[in-house]
C-alpha cells in the first residue's frame, strides 16, 4: 500500500513526469513542469525516513508532515454519509 503526498498544484496541460529518488528505493517524485507536486512512497516503512527525504528533496517540512495524519473518523468508526440519510 503506497503513501502519496500531494504537495502542489498543476495545470491540466502541464508536462507531467516521475523520477526515482536516489538513496530511497521505493520513493518517486511526481513533477509538473519541472516542479515537485507529489511524492509517492511505495513501501510504507520508508515513512520512518521522512525527515531525511524532506531534507534530500529540499521540501517544506510543515507541508509534508501536515499531509501525514490519520483520518480520525475512520479510526473511531464514526464515518457517516454526508448526503441524504444513512451510513456510507
Amino acid at each position: 500500500m503506497a503513501i502519496y503526498f500531494s504537495i502542489g498544484y498543476c495545470q491540466p496541460f502541464a508536462n507531467m513526469s516521475t523520477e526515482a529518488v536516489t538513496g530511497f528505493e521505493s520513493v518517486e517524485i511526481v513533477l509538473a513542469d519541472g516542479e515537485i507536486v507529489g511524492v509517492r512512497i511505495e513501501d510504507p516503512r520508508e515513512i520512518l525516513r521522512l525527515d531525511e527525504l524532506i531534507t534530500a528533496l529540499e521540501l517544506d517540512p510543515d507541508r509534508m508532515w501536515s499531509r501525514l495524519r490519520a483520518d480520525d473518523d475512520v479510526l473511531n468508526s464514526r464515518r457517516q454519509a454526508t448526503w441524504g440519510g444513512g451510513g456510507a
